[in-house]
């Protein structure tokens, strides 16, 4: 067992973790960063795939109309409850800014709607509708929420080469 040092120990090497883990470090932490498989969680199983809205750069940039409130009245009536209140707001509001910092990391996204509802859109759209907005109108307007980082494919997703280090063992 090593006898190093850690303020924080992050357990997953997808987007959450990722962010966790820059954010900590970003604050002077030291940080470890544990994965057990190849990396990418629930981030590369999704293709890479940011749910954001409100107003966000590229909604605005590619003429998207969309507001928090908006977002918030879907999310309420989509999650049916299973979602705080508080929660579902301070994400609506915080959307924006937390796209904003992923793309000051150096993450784009090109300002092009994919009109039709799919799991991952063709490469050079940066938005789409990723879930029900279209079809569940509800009581609110719907936008593109489905932010995809630039590049080919399911950008979420990890190279197909394998890591050639060993996997991490329980001791």
């Amino acid at each position: 067992m090593r006898d190093d040092a850690y303020d924080v120990i992050v357990c997953g090497f997808g987007g959450a973790g990722a962010c966790a883990a820059i954010e900590a470090s970003d604050g002077g932490a030291r940080v470890l960063l544990l994965e057990r498989f190849d990396g990418g969680g629930a981030t590369r199983k999704s293709g890479g795939v940011i749910y954001a809205g409100g107003g966000t750069d590229p909604q605005r940039a590619a003429g998207v109309e969309d507001s928090k409130e908006q977002m918030l009245a879907y999310l309420r009536a989509e999650t049916s409850g299973a979602v705080s209140d508080e929660a579902l707001r301070q994400f609506c509001e915080e959307s924006p800014e937390q796209l904003r910092w992923l793309e000051r990391l150096g993450l784009e996204f090109e300002p092009r709607v994919f009109e039709a509802k799919t799991t991952q859109p063709p490469d050079g759209y940066g938005l789409y509708y990723s879930v029900n907005e279209r079809q569940n109108l509800l009581d609110a307007a719907p936008a593109p929420r489905g932010h995809v980082p630039t590049g080919r494919g399911m950008t979420g997703a990890c190279s197909s080469r394998r890591s050639s280090a060993p996997s991490a063992r329980a001791a």
